[in-house]
């Protein structure tokens, strides 16, 4: 299956590009993608894609914000983005 992966911030200025279409495994989860693209991308490896409470990265599917543990579907859309921080 096929999955639209979307990069923002410092993930878009770490790979250089702003997204990619990907074929995945079929009932693969957000987690096991983000694994995937940390070997796809070595320049993202530093990053912290834990799956816990100390993950440092937000992730959308399909424009609502998503677990690490959530199944996808063909043609979902994934973004990556920072956490937001601010005051």
């Amino acid at each position: 299956m096929r999955v639209k992966v979307r990069y923002f911030a410092r993930f878009r200025s770490l790979i250089g590009i702003g997204e990619e279409e990907l074929e995945v495994p079929d009932g693969i989860r957000i987690g096991e993608l983000l694994e995937m693209l940390k070997e796809r991308h070595p320049e993202l490896r530093n990053e912290v894609f834990a799956q816990d409470e100390d993950a440092d990265v937000n992730v959308s599917r399909n424009g609502r914000y998503a677990s690490f543990d959530e199944p996808l579907d063909d043609g979902d859309i994934v973004a990556l983005f920072p956490p937001v921080s601010g005051g």
